[in-house]
């Protein structure tokens, strides 16, 4: 019996014993946070970005975010694979060619895991080559030229240099503009400030205009400003001038650059004129802006065939690059010849050149090689153009060089087509300045002895 109470007691003290022990299993269970779920992996993306345009090329900037390099991408236009891309970077510049002008393109790039979402192009569609044109001739018995030209609208345009006529005596008489009022030239004598003295009436370098009311003209170290009644000698810049003025830009009369002679650079802002130096002395010959603070100069010497590009804004310039004769392996740490122009599209592409034509665009030199026999070596016998003395336009599809042997060439996008009489490597007309506005273009420049304008219309 005492055995049977035994086990029933130790049965009894079993149970509870295994109760206790149940119960703070259940506790100690439930007291544990579960293990939180994996980390989703970071998510792949790629990223196609229009960069630039033009009426045949793209620019097409591809990023990816998450992505292993190197990694194979495939870009399709159109939904038919354009190109295969070993992709080691995760922001690469895409360069796209041979496209149509004015056309609608559609662009994905994708991997094994990755697609981009669709990236909608069009194309710059192309400009007219159709110009009609006059010509007009000036001059007697001297050497008669004109360096410059500034349209304010077709039937308002300045033209400045040296015309010689003779009066009703027979005397020679030196004029320094000339204005066309929409019917016909009316012959001008600006008037200077010798020594910011006596009146004399020199040749005129370069004229530049903001409205009819707002005009420039600048000749040796010094420049007037009209304000349509009359003209304002400003020797302001004279005492730091060392050389003559070669040409005028800028955004408004509170914001004006002229360049000149032994490398002078130097700015308006309204009320007084500051000189900025350029680090070179080499003479500067053309100036142009993309805005305020992204300006270029250029310069070239002849004697030597070398030339400077300049890149700054109203405070400071450095140079860009340099030019002399080089050999094609040398490109494009230098360029070639002279860098006598220079001119940004609505891109900012900027132009220059001289013996041959550049552009800078996306951070790397080229030529322009929609231009024939635009390479060193090309263009023997200067059979397709003459030396490039101007470049002016309107837009990347729409713009004009111009320089001797009668080189007037247009830019639709495409194609380049001489304009106006027909080029010759023979002929005596040399263009020094071109300029277009509208449908309105105009060059000037001398034929023998004579100046010589070409007024084209589209």
């Amino acid at each position: 019996m005492h055995n049977e109470v035994f086990a029933k007691m130790n049965n009894k003290v079993v149970v509870v014993l295994i109760f206790p022990l149940v119960l703070l299993t259940i506790f100690y269970c439930n007291s544990i946070e579960p293990p939180p779920p994996p980390s989703p992996e970071p998510e792949k993306e790629i990223t196609l970005t229009l960069e630039d345009i033009s009426a045949v090329e793209a620019w097409i900037r591809l990023t990816t975010t998450n992505m292993q390099q190197p990694d194979t991408v495939t870009l399709k236009q159109n939904n038919i694979i354009r190109s295969t891309i070993n992709l080691v970077n995760s922001d690469t510049l895409l360069y796209i060619d041979s496209l149509l002008p004015g056309t609608n393109y559609s662009y994905v790039a994708e991997t094994r895991e990755v697609i981009s979402e669709t990236l909608e192009v069009r194309t710059i569609d192309t400009t007219s080559h159709n110009f009609t044109w006059q010509t007009f001739e000036f001059g007697q018995h001297s050497s008669s030229l004109l360096y410059d030209v500034a349209i304010i609208n077709e039937n308002n345009i300045w033209s400045v240099g040296e015309i010689y006529l003779n009066d009703s005596l027979g005397h020679t008489v030196r004029y320094n503009a000339i204005h066309w009022d929409g019917s016909g030239w009316n012959i001008k004598r600006i008037p200077f400030t010798g020594e910011c003295s006596a009146v004399i009436y020199p040749p005129i370098r370069s004229v530049f205009a903001f409205s009819e009311n707002d005009i420039w003209f600048a000749r040796g170290g010094s420049l007037v400003h009209f304000n349509g009644v009359n003209y304002f000698n400003d020797c302001g810049m004279n005492s730091f001038l060392t050389g003559s003025i070669n040409k005028i830009w800028g955004i408004s009369s509170e914001d004006l650059f002229i360049v000149g002679n032994n490398g002078n650079i130097a700015h308006y802002n309204g009320t007084s004129w500051q000189k900025i130096e350029s680090g070179t002395e080499l003479p500067l010959v053309d100036v142009y802006g993309k805005n305020e603070n992204e300006i270029y100069i250029s310069g070239a010497y002849t004697p030597e065939i070398k030339g400077i590009l300049l890149r700054g804004n109203s405070n400071q310039f450095s140079v860009m690059i340099n030019s002399e004769i080089i050999s094609e392996n040398e490109l494009f740490d230098k360029l070639y010849g002279e860098l006598a122009i220079v001119w940004v599209d609505e891109l900012g592409t900027v132009y220059t050149g001289g013996n041959i034509l550049f552009r800078y665009k996306n951070n790397e030199w080229n030529y322009v090689r929609s231009l024939p026999e635009n390479f060193i070596g090309g263009n023997p016998g200067t059979y397709y153009r003459g030396f490039i003395s101007s470049i002016r336009g309107i837009a990347s599809n729409d713009y004009i060089i111009a320089g001797d042997r009668n080189t007037l060439k247009h830019f639709n996008g495409v194609t380049w087509e001489q304009i106006g009489l027909p080029y010759s490597p023979s002929s005596p007309i040399i263009w020094y300045s071109v300029e277009m506005k509208g449908n309105t273009a105009i060059a000037v420049g001398d034929k023998g002895s004579n100046a010589f304008i070409i007024l084209l219309k589209r």
